[in-house]
């Protein structure tokens, strides 16, 4: 059971490595957020006023040092778990657990940031504009349900990463 939850851990480590997909540091020019959505696609279908973008700009950018300081924990919590995890000696769940309570609590943290800044966001749109939001996402499920269907069509016992 220690084993399974030692890799486990390791796995978070690697896997949770980029960070990408959020504003500030990564940007809003990468995948999905805590809402499961890709809001820069979206926004960009939403035809936005200069004034909008300037707002949402704003949004983005009152994140940016908090986020930039959050990945710099992140990042040194994953490495604490790698040092651990190859180190020499006996390595016990126990001895991980500070740094997975980290990750975790950052985790929340920036989740519940990015639903704030998505409000704020939707906030700025219009009627209209979150319409075209709402035709933009029902296409990109469409188009994720073709390409699932296609997968197992082929016979693939795998399906590409949701």
């Amino acid at each position: 059971m220690a084993i399974i939850l030692v890799v486990a851990v390791a796995h978070v480590a690697s896997s949770n490595s980029g960070g990408g997909g959020h504003f500030g540091h990564h940007g809003m020019h990468g995948g999905m957020n805590a809402l499961g959505l890709p809001l820069p696609l979206l926004l960009r279908t939403a035809n936005l006023t200069d004034a909008q973008k300037t707002q949402v700009h704003a949004i983005f950018q009152a994140r940016r040092a908090s986020r930039k300081a959050e990945f710099q924990q992140l990042k040194a919590a994953k490495e604490a778990i790698a040092a651990k995890f190859t180190s020499t000696g006996t390595v016990a769940a126990a001895d991980l657990s500070s740094s997975v309570s980290t990750i975790t609590q950052i985790h929340d943290q920036m989740t519940n940031e990015q639903i704030q800044d998505a409000v704020a966001i939707r906030n700025v749109l219009t009627p209209t504009q979150l319409a075209q939001i709402s035709a933009t996402k029902a296409k990109l499920d469409s188009i994720h349900a073709e390409m699932k269907a296609l997968w197992t069509q082929s016979g693939s016992d795998s399906t590409p990463a949701e």
